[in-house]
């Protein structure tokens, strides 16, 4: 406990799934949070959740494909907490069909989403990270970025660009002391997972049995144990890197 103490974490996609576990877990560790998200429902109980188990966050309802919107995030979070030190962008879409089938619409909704509005939230938080002597970013990219995921085209695209994003990004701060890294996680049990499998027990358990080689699917917290790394000052000297948590599944491939 603790690791996080004195630090500010802005949280994008913290509705739910993976950035709610994140945005959770950095309370515990000491953080204040900023939670965002474009579910105000959510949102707010996500906040008042933390709030109740003594952490201190607020909630920001922002679009993340509309710079205004992330102009009004990095404001709200300025004025409420005076700095950021930790951006964990996680905000994501996914769509499958097969690759004759995907759009031009499909291929704009997955890239704003899963890359642009990543390049926007770095844009608009770098500088506040320079001017207080550093910081930690944090991206989700996905295994899907460096192995295939059938189906998942402009996904696995979107996510492979968030990797050298980031790689580069991290290269041109570094001597700003702002590091920027990111999570590859596998298949993750969150609103995201396929009815097929989530109301389906016996076909959970086929796809653990294939691919997870560590015997169970992997869960939110899992992502947000290495969050956790990535973001505290125990990782001081790690930067541009690809951490893969995912049970074992690109090591069955």
């Amino acid at each position: 406990m603790g690791r996080l103490e004195g630090k500010t974490a802005v949280v994008t996609g913290a509705t739910s799934g993976i950035g709610q576990a994140v945005a959770e877990m950095f309370s515990k560790e000491g953080a204040q949070v900023v939670i965002t998200g474009r579910n105000a429902e959510k949102g707010e109980a996500v906040a008042k959740g933390i709030k109740d188990a003594g952490g201190e966050a607020v909630f920001v309802a922002c679009d993340l494909r509309k710079k205004e919107s992330i102009e009004s995030l990095v404001k709200t979070a300025n004025e409420t907490y005076g700095k950021v030190d930790i951006l964990f962008n996680s905000a994501g879409v996914l769509v499958t069909k097969p690759f004759l089938e995907q759009t031009d619409e499909d291929f704009d909704f997955i890239i704003e989403t899963n890359l642009r509005a990543y390049i926007w939230t770095m844009q608009a938080f770098i500088p506040m990270m320079v001017e207080n002597g550093g910081g930690s970013i944090i991206n989700v990219a996905s295994v899907s970025a460096k192995w295939p995921e059938l189906n998942a085209y402009f996904y696995g695209a979107a996510k492979a660009g968030v990797s050298n994003l980031s790689m580069n990004v991290a290269k041109e701060f570094a001597p700003k002391n702002v590091r920027v890294n990111c999570i590859l996680p596998g298949p993750v049990y969150t609103g995201m997972t396929p009815t097929e499998f989530k109301n389906n027990e016996a076909a959970m358990q086929m796809l653990v049995d294939k691919f997870c080689l560590l015997g169970r699917i992997t869960m939110p917290d899992d992502i947000a144990y290495g969050a956790v790394y990535l973001a505290s000052d125990e990782s001081a000297m790690v930067t541009g890197i690809d951490l893969v948590i995912d049970g074992g599944v690109c090591l069955s491939n």
